[in-house]
């Protein structure tokens, strides 16, 4: 079966989370941390304005993330982004003791990576015990209880390439709910390329409209398979992230998480991690493009040629999107076969590809402009 040429395959896999951390000595940080952990606590006075969990949660998850994006801006080695949220609680911990710092850990609290929680909650015990003399909020500590209540909706745009999941939570004692959202692209190895928390779902259906546009209204998830792109996204820093995906680096993360407790407990699982590198048929793409090819032209094209193109479309992608095309995966899919390099396919596998992309557009009912829109990006 062919495989992949140009670029080594990724895994789906989630990478292990510490189960504890471990203090660490400043040497042991990479160059950019020390400077960005400073400017996290410095500026932790922002905080003091909170007057709600969600607006501490929210000015958390901007205070690092802004410092992430930072990091990926510069040309700096060791982005493990674990390791920073790890020292930034040592470092507040271990500061002197303000009322800020104590916020800042409360809010960090209720966006902590998996295997992290116990740490913070210690930190911020211990930071509470250095203030027994402050008066704190009681409010703060609300902050890390937000729970999903398991409604969950979902949206796709035009192309069926990006991915929207909007899932209600709740902070203890306040009967109203927020709606977060998870955008992920399916173009290739699924990924969150956007996030974000909204009054309600008209707000968040409305925003994802002015973006993708057309008239959708989120349809309920009764069945999580439909949430794999979702569950399989993958974790890896490539360095083109937003702000606002730093921003959510790990409330995402802690929100996805919750939501799958959430439905746990309804009953509903979410569908396991897999990798999308293996157990790859061709022939579910061959098989009907040949027939379309052969009805359209006469004749069938080259079965090798055809063939590698399918294998290297449907590798990494989240087969309930194969007979997806949109202008994100066809250059994707470009860069790939362009990568083959000196195998006597390439040429005709990118001829091929505006006849593929034609065929796709079509079989999927896009408008004739979108599908003379994806033919004239592959054809490029």
């Amino acid at each position: 079966m062919p495989v992949s040429r140009g670029r080594k395959p990724k895994k789906n896999k989630k990478p292990a989370r510490a189960q504890r951390p471990q203090a660490m000595e400043p040497a042991a940080l990479p160059d950019w941390m020390p400077g960005a952990i400073e400017n996290v606590l410095d500026e932790a006075g922002v905080l003091l304005k909170a007057q709600s969990p969600r607006e501490l949660e929210e000015a958390t998850a901007s205070l690092l993330g802004a410092e992430l994006h930072r990091a990926i801006q510069g040309e700096n080695d060791g982005l493990d982004f674990d390791l920073f949220f790890e020292a930034v609680v040592l470092a507040a911990a271990n500061a002197e003791p303000r009322q800020e710092l104590w916020l800042l850990l409360q809010g960090m609290s209720a966006i902590s990576p998996p295997g992290f929680e116990s740490f913070v909650r210690a930190s911020v015990s211990r930071l509470r015990k250095a203030l027994r003399s402050e008066v704190l909020p009681e409010w703060p500590q609300l902050a890390a209880k937000i729970k999903a209540t398991g409604d969950v909706w979902e949206l796709q745009d035009v192309y069926g390439t990006r991915l929207g999941v909007f899932a209600t939570f709740s902070y203890p004692g306040d009967a109203a709910t927020t709606v977060y959202e998870f955008e992920i692209d399916t173009s290739w190895i699924p990924r969150l390329v956007g996030a974000g928390v909204h009054d309600s779902l008209d707000q968040a259906a409305e925003a994802w409209r002015k973006r993708f546009g057309g008239t959708a209204v989120p349809r309920p998830v009764t069945d999580p398979g439909r949430l794999e792109g979702l569950v399989n996204r993958s974790l890896d820093i490539l360095g083109d992230e937003s702000r606002t995906v730093l921003d959510n680096w790990y409330r995402a993360e802690r929100r996805y998480l919750t939501l799958d407790t959430a439905l746990k407990n309804r009953g509903l699982r979410l569908p396991p991690s897999r990798s999308y590198y293996s157990d790859i048929d061709p022939t579910v793409m061959t098989v009907p493009f040949n027939a379309w090819h052969l009805e359209t032209f006469g004749n069938e094209p080259d079965d090798l040629v055809v063939e590698e193109l399918a294998a290297e479309w449907m590798e990494g992608v989240v087969p309930a999107t194969w007979f997806a095309v949109s202008p994100d995966r066809l250059g994707h899919i470009t860069a790939l076969i362009g990568d083959w390099a000196d195998d006597p396919v390439r040429p005709a596998a990118q001829a091929l590809l505006p006849t593929w992309a034609r065929w796709l557009g079509e079989r999927a009912g896009l408008p004739s402009a979108l599908v003379d829109g994806v033919v004239a990006v592959a054809t490029k």
